[in-house]
């Protein structure tokens, strides 16, 4: 994996988000572009995985979209994540896009180093993720979703209904979470 730097480094509020080959060309633009909404210093440190699939998956699952299947690495991508987090004078939040976004929600679920977790449009239909956030608390202080609707349009049945589902399953926990969704 390769850590990507924009913004400033040395800001107290640093934003990571794990990227593929697909994203890194757009992540100075994306630095610009909040940069323009806001008038906080940040980091914003890209890590991009050797292989998306693999590297932000919790357990193997079998191939949905293609021929591909889902890898066991999230947890060594979350250790290398969390090596960019060692000063606790900072604020780190983790977000992403679709497997991304899914692997900085399930991050949420493994620490609590996180002040805030954005996930648009993660890949809620992923193979046990409903029953593992049922067992689980979430860890991180602040979740923003945005829930896509892509996979709902999918003939694959292993994502069937899963984001409606998902989105559900969530609209129960914002109660219980007072808001925290």
């Amino acid at each position: 994996m390769t850590v990507y730097k924009y913004g400033k480094e040395e800001a107290s509020v640093i934003l990571i988000q794990p990227v593929g080959d697909h994203d890194i060309n757009l992540m100075e633009e994306e630095a610009v572009a909040i940069k323009r909404l806001t008038k906080m210093d940040f980091g914003l440190f890209a890590v991009k995985v050797d292989n998306w699939n693999a590297d932000l998956s919790p357990w193997q699952a079998p191939a949905v979209f293609g021929n591909e299947a889902f890898g066991d690495g999230a947890a060594h991508t979350l250790d290398v994540i969390l090596q960019l987090c060692l000063d606790k004078e900072r604020k780190y939040y983790i977000g992403g896009y679709s497997l991304a976004g899914f692997f900085a929600l399930w991050a949420s679920y493994q620490t609590g180093v996180f002040a805030g977790t954005a996930a648009a449009s993660p890949s809620m239909w992923f193979p046990g993720f409903l029953p593992y956030m049922k067992e689980h608390e979430i860890r991180s202080k602040a979740v923003y979703l945005s829930l896509g609707d892509r996979e709902e349009k999918t003939k694959q049945a292993e994502t069937d209904g899963k984001t409606a589902e998902n989105g559900g399953t969530l609209e129960n926990y914002d109660s219980e979470m007072n808001g925290a969704f």
